[in-house]
């Protein structure tokens, strides 16, 4: 069975590496959120961290929505003209989650 701390790890070990120029990790717990507070991460990486979650755990992505984690960006000069004020908000893909999810073998939030 699936631990908190598997993901945890997991997620330690893949993503949270030490910075370039400080050479400290971010810090982690269940609550850190990936697509919204300090420590955010592009879609791109995003995407990455959510397929290897995935394959990794054994997850069924069914219910999974990656856009309302995060959504897609407004085209620049559109955004400069309304001041981006159609964007929508990420909400928090949290650790919680994950693990919670990979415990039960889909994804449980939606």
């Amino acid at each position: 069975m699936v631990t908190n701390e598997d993901v945890i790890s997991w997620y330690c070990e893949r993503f949270n590496k030490p910075a370039l120029f400080t050479r400290k990790s971010w810090p982690v717990s269940l609550d850190t959120s990936l697509s919204t507070g300090d420590y955010v991460w592009a879609s791109e990486t995003g995407a990455d961290i959510m397929r290897e979650y995935f394959q990794r755990f054994d997850v069924d992505p069914a219910n999974f929505d990656f856009y309302r984690y995060w959504p897609e960006e407004t085209f620049i000069l559109y955004s400069l003209f309304t001041s981006g004020k159609d964007d929508d908000e990420p909400e928090p893909l949290t650790l919680r989650m994950l693990a919670e999810s990979a415990k039960a073998g889909k994804w449980l939030y939606d």
